[in-house]
């Protein structure tokens, strides 16, 4: 009879515990400080179509370095905003102390 009080009671505990401490956010969602910018260009059927887009890439970092981008999304496809920030992100560089997964967007607009 003690003991099924004692684990109710631990069980109580662990809930409110959890319920009160929000998980911290994945490394995904945390925003980048760029110490060298992506050096983006607009893509050049893009610029012949005067069409704007986004491209969205994830990333490994490791001490502010990018790498293993992957293209996410690309909207609209086929104007080549995807492989832009592909090609922009070769150069760019995170504040040292980014490291894990990111996930972050581009937006290109033709003024």
């Amino acid at each position: 009879m003690l003991l099924i009080a004692l684990i109710s009671a631990l069980t109580a505990q662990e809930v409110g515990a959890h319920a009160t401490t929000p998980p911290p956010a994945p490394a995904e969602e945390t925003p980048i400080s760029w110490s060298r910018t992506p050096g983006l260009e607009m893509p050049g059927r893009a610029v012949q179509a005067k069409v704007s887009g986004s491209a969205t890439l994830r990333c490994d970092f490791a001490a502010g370095t990018p790498t293993n981008c992957l293209i996410v999304a690309e909207t609209p496809a086929g104007y080549g905003f995807g492989m832009e920030a592909l090609r922009a992100m070769r150069t760019a560089r995170a504040e040292e102390s980014t490291n894990g997964h990111r996930r972050f967007s581009f937006v290109f607009e033709i003024r």
